[in-house]
């Protein structure tokens, strides 16, 4: 027959043993188990990183292997997890379902007296805050194609601005052809350069 884990023993095992440790029911193997991860659970209280824990753990118990000494810290979440690791959706919904919970008590126990509508007005105001506000839209992925967007060209010392959207539409010569006049180079010979240095 296979050895229950430490988190399959009975919850009065081990509060047995926390109670009176030299009278200890459980193995001896739970034992140092258990105050390993009750070592480590503190740690983690201290040291939320689990790196650290670890490191002073191994400390504390030097005979134990990297490989343990992780292992005691992953339990000690499981075990401890509401002080470790806070779960915020699974607590959100839960006092959701709680507040629908004690209001359909109220509906349901057929009563109506101010104290029951009362509490059904204060569960109500309860979950308004628990659900909190609508989320903002997520950006719309056609937003782009709503506005405008134009290209400035200095032609001959003057501005024009070019329509993206109808330089979209150009055949592909054209495009060709607005794209050698934009960005292929003159060329500059010296008397060029000397006129750009000098202005």
């Amino acid at each position: 027959m296979a050895r229950k884990a430490l988190t399959d023993q009975k919850h009065e095992l081990i509060m047995a043993h926390i109670l009176d440790p030299e009278h200890s029911p459980l193995p001896a193997e739970h034992q140092k188990l258990l105050e390993r991860v009750v070592s480590m659970s503190k740690l983690l209280d201290r040291y939320p990183s689990a790196k650290q824990a670890v490191a002073l753990h191994k400390t504390k118990f030097p005979e134990i292997s990297d490989t343990t000494a992780y292992r005691d810290a992953r339990l000690a979440r499981k075990v401890y997890n509401s002080m470790h690791e806070f779960d915020y959706d699974f607590w959100k919904s839960w006092i959701i379902e709680d507040i629908v919970k004690n209001i359909e008590k109220c509906r349901d126990s057929g009563k109506d007296s101010y104290q029951y509508k009362r509490v059904i007005a204060m569960e109500h105001a309860n979950l308004l805050k628990a659900i909190g506000e609508k989320p903002e839209d997520l950006p719309d992925p056609k937003r782009n194609e709503k506005h405008n967007f134009y290209l400035m060209v200095n032609v001959n010392n003057e501005n024009v601005s070019i329509d993206f959207n109808q330089i979209k539409n150009l055949p592909k010569e054209s495009l060709q052809e607005l794209n050698r006049i934009l960005f292929g180079g003159n060329e500059i010979d010296d008397q060029g350069a000397a006129e750009i240095m000098e202005s």
